[in-house]
């Protein structure tokens, strides 16, 4: 809620604070007007938390900030997103747009797996369609399996599973996760857009592609301040080279499932086409669950309507 909690000092603070300041600020805000904490009590326990230098300052500007009735200029200050993602949700959604967005400031609480393992529910959903589209198992790969939830929650028909990251370091917390869940996974460290595997090999791919996270701004609430506009297009390249690569990978008969937390047309539908396009060798499958909305020849689920992430999956199947 930082661009909202802004809006509520702006007309209290006229010089530049140092950080601790201003974050101090920004979190007694936040507990007077989006936790409804007495002003008593947000007021002197931030007052506590400053250093002396800036207890007058903090003291006087959330008393003021207690005593408003905030006006505010629009409704992405109010609901605390930058304009471009704001614009892009209503321009694509509509009114439902404007729910997803709200939606997203409230974060999912998901209940653990049967294993205990915490994963969103449109995670989960994601791993069911993985396991409807082959229900005879055999060879999967995860080419973008970090952190492990949709590789671990796969069902027991699979007899070899492959999860490969490309980050080091996220290839750890794969590892750990692999561990404690499911640990006959095999872990590897390679660029998912030219992998070590060999052609033909797997019997169903998945790509839970790099993407833009505009559907999971609950989970991750400071990515409305990382991302930017421009780099959906460059993650789309790259998704697009995920897909090539699960086409090499996978054997006739095997079945491709591309998905991604995020609902922009450009990483969902228009990804999807441009494969369609490229590759007359697959067919669409259908998608089983009335969690899924249509959205073409995929599914789809905006973030209001279960409360968890915006979720969108594509699924093939390779006819020769």
């Amino acid at each position: 809620m930082r661009r909202a909690v802004d809006h509520l000092l702006q007309p209290f603070v006229t010089r530049k604070l140092d950080p601790d300041v201003l974050a101090a600020l920004r979190m007694g805000a936040y507990q007077l007007y989006h936790l409804r904490t007495p002003p008593h009590a947000a007021v002197n326990d931030t007052v506590a938390a400053v250093p002396r230098r800036a207890s007058g300052l903090v003291n006087a500007v959330l008393r003021k900030v207690a005593d408003v009735d905030p006006d505010w200029p629009d409704e992405a200050t109010q609901f605390s997103y930058p304009n471009w993602i704001w614009d892009l949700f209503l321009e694509t959604w509509g009114s439902e747009g404007r729910a997803s967005l709200i939606a997203m400031n409230t974060p999912e609480r998901p209940l653990p797996r049967s294993d205990g393992y915490i994963q969103g529910q449109a995670s989960r959903w994601v791993s069911e369609a993985v396991d409807e589209a082959s229900p005879n198992g055999g060879t999967i790969v995860d080419l973008c399996a970090a952190p492990g939830g949709k590789a671990t929650g796969c069902g027991p028909a699979w007899s070899r599973i492959w999860a490969n990251e490309i980050d080091p370091t996220r290839a750890g917390l794969l590892r750990e996760v692999v561990e404690n869940y499911r640990p006959e996974i095999q872990v590897v460290v390679s660029d998912g857009t030219n992998s070590g595997f060999d052609s033909c090999f797997a019997d169903a791919v998945l790509v839970d592609a790099p993407c833009s996270g505009l559907g999971a701004l609950g989970r991750r609430s400071d990515a409305r301040w990382q991302i930017s506009q421009e780099a959906i297009d460059r993650l789309t390249d790259t998704q697009d080279a995920l897909l090539e690569e699960a086409v090499r990978l996978l054997r006739p008969g095997g079945a491709l499932t591309y998905s991604v937390c995020t609902i922009t047309q450009k990483e969902t539908l228009e990804v999807a086409q441009a494969f369609d396009e490229r590759h007359q060798e697959f067919i669409s499958l259908d998608l089983h669950g009335k969690h899924w909305r249509q959205h073409r020849n995929g599914g789809l689920v905006l973030p209001h309507d279960y409360q968890t992430d915006g979720m969108a999956i594509f699924q093939w199947q390779r006819e020769h």
